[in-house]
């Protein structure tokens, strides 16, 4: 699960409903500090990616939630965007929504002599994420990794 405070998960808690009205899934909700500005960061994504439009969707639907119904106003910009590509893997909803996409695993200690593999995303969850390499299944527990994230292959 994502670490987030308590105003974080409650903000993603009250955003999920409308990320799903926009077509999308929340991904997170963050406050970041960026020198003397505070921006309230929320993530959506879906299966194939997501659009500008869609996102902008999104943007317009949360702002009315969180500035008019939760009256949030510590930040001094609000901002819904894709969180990227590269974004580490790290929650039970992330392995469901990327199955089938070539992932990298980075593990702590070397499997079968290496400690970098790339292979689709079978399944994962706390315990253990499963990738297909070359036809062949392979597993790696959770505890044993140390990053998992998309690959884009031309």
């Amino acid at each position: 699960m994502a670490k987030r405070s308590k105003e974080e998960q409650r903000i993603y808690d009250r955003l999920q409903d409308v990320a799903i009205s926009a077509g999308l899934e929340l991904i997170d909700v963050k406050y970041i500090r960026e020198g003397e500005k505070l921006f309230l960061r929320v993530f959506a994504d879906r299966k194939g990616g997501v659009t500008i439009e869609e996102l902008a969707k999104m943007s317009e639907l949360a702002d009315a939630v969180v500035d008019n119904e939760m009256k949030l106003n510590r930040h001094d910009y609000f901002e819904v965007s894709s969180p990227g590509l590269d974004r580490p893997l790290s929650e039970d909803s992330d392995f469901l929504r990327y199955a089938g996409e070539v992932v990298s695993v980075k593990s702590y200690e070397a499997v079968a002599g290496k400690k970098l593999w790339q292979g689709k995303l079978i399944s994962g969850d706390d315990a253990e994420v499963q990738i297909e390499v070359e036809g062949e299944i392979m597993s790696f527990p959770r505890k044993g990794i140390a990053v998992i994230k998309r690959e884009v292959v031309f």
